[in-house]
């Protein structure tokens, strides 16, 4: 988070609720791209006027052109002459001033030199090589390097730690770089190491009251309370290549694209989904992609049931996945068909080879997957021991039905949430060969005549709806969705698609404040030592 902005919309709208003031950080920095003080001048209201009442965005726009970059000299800095030397910068004692840093970064980070010649050799020869340290070498190097920090400043913030992660990931990527195993670069790519820099910051900092940085208690009443956002907003761009197209295809205009989405509406009244493999509908959905995501991206949003009446074939789940292809440059269908399996079948061997490792409820599950009859359903089997190696309930994502349920059936007899849900049709998930999909308590994809082959496939549509219908992940779900994400779609973008504040304990089933992060550390941590881990020799 970029504290300027913070900064700015607290100075001039001091009363506005916490939860608003993260949802418009989020949108300048994730969405809009601002990157420093100075790129605020170019926000305009309509940016932000679906996250603000309009005197409200006019007061913030106005300051914004006004002073952007007063913000910054609101706040307390470290202050040290140009002629001082690294050296002279330490002591035994920081003063009283350098407790406060200032909200972008902090000078002495400019200067900052990782003291390489204290961490342990075998870390060197690691680096060296080219290879990735031991873990407890890592952690050492953590704990030299904040104590290093902690000589300039008792706590650095949460930009001191991410300037000092980013360079040593820059300069040793091989060695810290967070990365699939396919070698592509996991969000920023030193995610991991900032969150042990300032884990550690803030141990070493927790019976030291004087070196906290804490911000006043704000009230919670505010004259200028709006209704919260809808949840489908321009935050679910995440991820996404081609979120809205601003071009037409040649020769085309808005209302000729009008024109043809009821040429599909009509064909579908005639002749249902079995019309879906006409060559003609299929060049009308790819002729009016733009089309669609201008109605999807609408404020406010569609309800499942507008988008199934103005797009029908949208809800065929061929041309969800094709329309995914299109949004986020993944062909997730290929990807799943050919990695799934394999990927599962080596996930059910890094948990059996370290069985004593995991929860009693891992291992039965764990137990039950390796059973001879489930031979060719390691995906499956894979995503079930995920979900319970990161505790969340099998029900987030699968619901279990009678294998002679009919949509109508589903929807009066289960309990539909209004995230997406498979719904597996037979006595156990592992039997299951019918899936139907609902959302927003609906089935809207019920498998008949739009038949969902597979396991496989029922994924790859489940997956795909929160991206094309810009749904954030549901808090249950949230760790296994992500590793869907970033270990098997391969879509690594440095932010989250849950924004959620709030979620249900698992003791003690109340709601309770949700850490958010911009990444998941369980899952950046799980996937960083799969990568690792040490095939010939378990």
């Amino acid at each position: 988070m970029m504290d300027f902005i913070e900064d700015a919309v607290q100075r001039v709208l001091p009363q506005l609720q916490r939860e608003k003031v993260e949802a418009v950080i989020h949108e300048l920095e994730t969405n809009l791209g601002v990157e420093g003080p100075d790129d605020l001048q170019l926000i305009k209201e309509e940016d932000i006027r679906h996250l603000l009442s309009p005197i409200q965005c006019r007061k913030l726009i106005n300051s914004f052109k006004s002073d952007p970059k007063s913000p910054q000299s609101t706040t307390s800095s470290i202050v040290s002459s140009p002629s001082t030397s690294l050296s002279s910068s330490f002591s035994d004692e920081p003063s009283t001033s350098q407790l406060i840093s200032p909200r972008g970064h902090s000078d002495w980070v400019d200067r900052f030199q990782v003291p390489w010649d204290k961490m342990r050799p075998s870390l060197k020869r690691a680096i060296d090589a080219g290879n990735r340290p031991e873990p407890g070498d890592r952690r050492h190097m953590v704990h030299v390097i904040v104590d290093t920090m902690r000589e300039h400043c008792l706590n650095p913030t949460r930009n001191d730690c991410t300037i000092v992660a980013k360079d040593i990931t820059q300069m040793y990527p091989s060695s810290f770089l967070d990365r699939t195993e396919e070698g592509e670069k996991i969000g920023c790519g030193y995610f991991t190491l900032l969150q042990q820099l300032k884990t550690r910051v803030e141990y070493v900092n927790r019976d030291n009251t004087l070196s906290r940085l804490r911000r006043p208690r704000r009230s919670q009443t505010n004259d200028d309370d709006q209704p919260p956002p809808a949840k489908c907003t321009r935050i679910d761009s995440y991820g996404c290549i081609n979120w809205q197209p601003q071009e037409y295809p040649e020769g085309e205009t808005s209302s000729s694209l009008e024109e043809k989405r009821k040429e599909m509406v009509d064909i579908f009244t005639q002749e249902g989904l079995r019309a879906a493999e006409r060559g003609r509908v299929k060049e009308l959905m790819t002729m009016t992609y733009l089309k669609q995501r201008e109605d999807i991206n609408a404020d406010p949003p569609p309800s499942i049931l507008d988008i199934s009446k103005q797009w029908p074939f949208l809800l065929s789940w061929k041309f969800l996945l094709s329309h995914f292809t299109t949004l986020t440059g993944v062909d997730l269908y290929t990807r799943l068909k050919e990695d799934l399996d394999k990927k599962g079948k080596r996930l059910l061997e890094y948990f059996r080879c370290q069985l004593m490792k995991w929860t009693k409820e891992v291992k039965a599950v764990l137990k039950d997957a390796l059973k001879e009859d489930r031979e060719g359903s390691d995906g499956l089997a894979a995503m079930l021991v995920m979900m319970t190696h990161f505790k969340e309930a099998e029900d987030a994502l699968l619901l279990l039905t009678d294998v002679t349920t009919t949509p109508a059936d589903a929807e009066e007899q289960l309990v539909l949430p209004s995230t997406p849900r498979l719904i597996a049709l037979g006595d156990t998930v592992w039997s299951a060969n019918k899936w139907m999909l609902s959302i927003e308590g609906r089935v809207v994809i019920p498998g008949i005549p739009d038949e969902i082959p597979d396991f496989t496939t029922a994924l790859a549509v489940l997956f795909t709806s929160f991206y094309v219908f810009n749904i954030e992940y549901q808090v249950e779900a949230v760790t296994t969705l992500e590793f869907v994400q970033r270990f098997l779609a391969r879509i690594n973008p440095d932010s989250s698609k849950c924004t959620a504040k709030v979620q249900t304990s698992r003791k003690t089933g109340r709601t309770v404040k949700r850490k958010t992060s911009d990444m998941s550390p369980r899952v950046i941590s799980f996937m960083n030592a799969f990568s690792a881990f040490d095939w010939q020799n378990n």
